[in-house]
């Protein structure tokens, strides 16, 4: 599955920072999938190297209102998946509870963990 994860409306379910290694795991994140349209994929996740954080880590859990994405000092206006990014990228998170995160890492991947079910929404 390609497309694009736009930050806003995804919902985050863990964020670790490891030494300088931070995985961002999402449990629905919102996108735009390649023939699919607009919906929701679980099993995407970010991995960067080389991060710092600057917010309160431990808040940057549940729905996200905003989200941007630099690439060696390019906004892109989403992110594409899967993506490798080609060098220093810096993200910025805003979460509905007020959380802000500010992330600066040499590198970032947006992969699957695992097999990429899309739905267009969780509503019941």
């Amino acid at each position: 599955m390609q497309g694009q994860l736009e930050f806003h409306d995804s919902e985050v379910r863990s964020i670790a920072l490891h030494g300088d290694a931070l995985t961002l795991a999402f449990s629905a994140a919102f996108v735009q999938a390649d023939g699919a349209g607009a919906g929701y994929v679980q099993t995407l996740e970010l991995g960067c190297t080389g991060a710092c954080v600057d917010g309160p880590l431990a808040d940057g859990v549940g729905r996200l209102s905003s989200g941007k994405l630099w690439v060696e000092g390019v906004a892109l206006p989403a992110l594409p998946f899967p993506y490798t990014a080609p060098g220093p990228v810096q993200v910025e998170l805003q979460f509905s509870n007020g959380t802000r995160l500010a992330i600066r890492a040499a590198t970032l991947e947006c992969r699957f963990t695992g097999d990429p079910t899309f739905v267009e929404s969780f509503a019941c």
